[in-house]
């Protein structure tokens, strides 16, 4: 098992709960939190320190000081603007061309890694880790019997495939449908904000059926994995969703047996699906 680790705490709770699993494991690790942007409640074993977002020079110098090889970058985090970010010299020539010429937050990203891999540490992702955070293909939650009865299996390959072409934007991961339509996708201010607004509108609400959270086509599996969890669950329960559709092995479960617990409480259907991305313009989806 790797050893060694330094988690870059973004917001959201994801990063105290794999602080905690290395350290039952006895995994030697360090916490870097984002100042203003990490919300997590760390211990103080957990030998935590906080950085402002534009200084990177910095963090590289803590990093090498504590004989750090892996990074995993873990939480929510969004492009920022420069005058917010507030850049040492050294992270203004890394990032400038990024922040000004490409607009997604996975560029943003996906630049951020090379420039630590450039510096000679390696960047991880949760699957490095463990497994436990992730679901198998297979449904989950209340058992369905009727699943091809009433053709929810063809209403669900074409509201997915729909938005698997939609995640092709950079734009979000999640979207809510109904029988034959979208009826809203998810935008910058996140999957629960989403669920309020269905929750909001009478007959959004009514005519819910699906709810699809998946990676993007073009998604680097190390970071900003779609993650699901208690807080998307407590809301989804006030809509007349019938099917919750996840990505096998790489949606990030959060409170696993709880989840799994609350679901059947509810009597939501979890269908954990195995999704092929090497075609651009077809997916293959499995749910065996």
């Amino acid at each position: 098992m790797l050893n060694d680790i330094a988690i870059i705490a973004a917001s959201g709770e994801l990063p105290l709960h794999v602080a905690n699993f290395l350290e039952k494991k006895g995994i030697r690790f360090i916490v870097i939190s984002i100042k203003g942007i990490s919300t997590a409640k760390f211990k103080k074993c957990h030998n935590l320190y906080s950085i402002a977002l534009g200084k990177g020079k910095e963090a590289i110098k803590f990093l090498r000081k504590n004989s750090i090889k892996n990074i995993i970058f873990l939480g929510g985090l969004k492009k920022p603007n420069l005058i917010d970010l507030k850049p040492d010299l050294w992270s203004f020539f890394k990032i400038f061309n990024v922040l000004f010429f490409n607009r997604t937050d996975n560029t943003v990203l996906s630049r951020v890694i090379r420039i630590f891999e450039r510096e000679g540490f390696i960047v991880i992702g949760l699957k490095d880790i463990s497994n436990n955070f992730f679901l198998k293909s297979g449904i989950y939650g209340k058992k369905y019997t009727n699943f091809y009865k009433f053709g929810d299996k063809e209403i669900i390959n074409n509201m997915l495939r729909t938005v698997l072409h939609w995640t092709k934007g950079d734009i979000g991961q999640a979207a809510i449908t109904s029988r034959d339509d979208i009826i809203r996708y998810e935008d910058s201010f996140g999957t629960d904000n989403l669920i309020k607004k269905i929750i909001l509108n009478k007959k959004d609400r009514e005519n819910s059926y699906l709810f699809i959270k998946v990676k993007k086509s073009h998604q680097d599996n190390r970071i900003d994995l779609p993650t699901f969890g208690m807080s998307t669950i407590k809301y989804l329960v006030k809509t007349n969703i019938k099917y919750i559709i996840l990505n096998a092995d790489s949606t990030i479960i959060m409170d696993k047996k709880k989840t799994l617990k609350y679901l059947k409480k509810y009597k939501k259907v979890l269908l954990s699906v195995d999704i092929d991305y090497s075609t651009k313009n077809n997916f293959t989806i499995n749910y065996e």
